[in-house]
């Protein structure tokens, strides 16, 4: 999208106005978005979701541990008080730095948000322990008034429709925007595809790849119309979604209205929530979808298979 962003501005004449230029951007951005989701809607329809079946296990087992480094690197910051760097070698050189500069409140709570996740249902199951250790957190972080990071301000309301700068984009960008939403489809449908294969080995169910892409096409296209950025299955929130006890449809239901009422005025509340919260409750995520079977077997694993596993996870 940034490069989208730099290419519409080059092909428009260095004397055009800046209103102007963020107009035309506006309106090749939202076509974008709204053209990835009806391409992704034709990949479902062809059924080339099918080519899911061929992926092998070496390669979903990578991506799982990738994800969890991942996932558990980028929230170390989060967990002392501190803005996570934008990359992991970043990551990785900033580590010596952070430690000097560590909010002790925000460790604290990080480490009491990862106790209630572990210890909280030898208790009891009936409610999930994320939630338990999300709302009890953020409420002692309230009534202590120490300072630490927030999520902060959450915009509220509906975006207005862009339908007018859709139809007004200057025809010389057409095959700018084709070639950006083909990519951003191939990217998004790999990227969801992956993601359901992953809950699939978590909950041992059977995805159908070509409903993921359909609806992940409607809702790109609709979302595109408001001017929103083309999404895709998030492997973070579906295994936080899992973990949690959500392996149905309606837990999926209940994540998309959650969210409209946080745009429709609970905004204000999940404000509040302290950034290290969310990262002990993404810590423990990260650590439980490392596939240790695969990582403490790779002895005994056929030399390809293993390459192809270690090769994924360090990509």
């Amino acid at each position: 999208l940034v490069l989208l962003t730099l290419a519409t501005v080059a092909q428009l004449p260095e004397e055009t106005p800046t209103a102007v230029k963020a107009a035309t951007v506006s309106g090749a951005l939202a076509a974008t978005s709204a053209l990835v989701g009806v391409s992704t809607y034709l990949l479902g329809r062809l059924r080339l979701g099918n080519l899911t079946r061929y992926i092998p296990y070496p390669v979903i087992s990578g991506f799982m541990s990738g994800i969890g480094v991942i996932i558990i690197l980028f929230q170390f910051f989060p967990a002392l008080g501190l803005n996570s760097p934008a990359t992991t070698l970043e990551v990785f050189g900033a580590i010596p730095g952070a430690l000097a500069q560590v909010n002790i409140w925000a460790l604290i709570f990080t480490l009491l948000t990862i106790g209630i996740i572990y210890l909280f249902p030898k208790l009891t199951r009936s409610v999930p322990s994320t939630l338990v250790a999300l709302l009890a957190v953020t409420g002692l972080s309230l009534v202590l008034g120490h300072e630490i990071p927030v999520i902060g301000n959450i915009p509220q309301g509906f975006p207005p429709i862009h339908l007018d700068k859709i139809f007004s984009v200057d025809p010389s960008l057409f095959m700018v925007i084709l070639e950006a939403a083909a990519t951003l489809a191939a990217l998004g449908a790999v990227d969801s595809l992956l993601t359901s294969v992953i809950a699939d080995n978590v909950t041992k169910t059977k995805h159908s790849s070509n409903k993921e892409l359909i609806g992940q096409g409607v809702g790109n296209a609709v979302s595109g119309l408001f001017g929103g950025i083309p999404g895709a299955g998030a492997t973070m929130r579906t295994l936080v979604n899992v973990r949690s006890g959500g392996k149905t449809r309606l837990s999926g239901m209940i994540h998309a209205l959650v969210l409209l009422f946080i745009a429709l005025g609970l905004g204000k509340y999940a404000a509040l929530i302290p950034k290290s919260v969310l990262a002990g409750i993404l810590i423990t995520v990260g650590i439980s979808i490392l596939d240790y079977r695969a990582l403490r077997q790779i002895r005994q694993t056929p030399l390809t298979d293993a390459l192809v596993m270690v090769i994924v996870l360090v990509i």
